[in-house]
């Protein structure tokens, strides 16, 4: 049985998995990412919230979706 999931290491390890990802191979994990990362908005340190925006406007941008 594993804890709760830490929303500050969990936004790090989103970071981690964005690298090396390209469009048009890995388009379903960046919106799964982006999903992620909407979700955890919510719940991570304010202090973070910019660094998610930043991620969450990369993959935007990235999937050509609108922000």
């Amino acid at each position: 049985m594993s804890g709760p999931v830490d929303p500050n290491l969990y936004l790090q390890q989103i970071a981690v998995r964005m690298k090396g990802l390209k469009v048009p191979d890995d388009r379903e994990e960046m919106g799964n990412l982006l999903d992620e990362l909407e979700y955890l908005y919510d719940i991570i340190d304010p202090a973070l919230i910019d660094s998610a925006e930043l991620m969450m406007a990369q993959l935007r941008k990235t999937l050509g979706i609108a922000a």
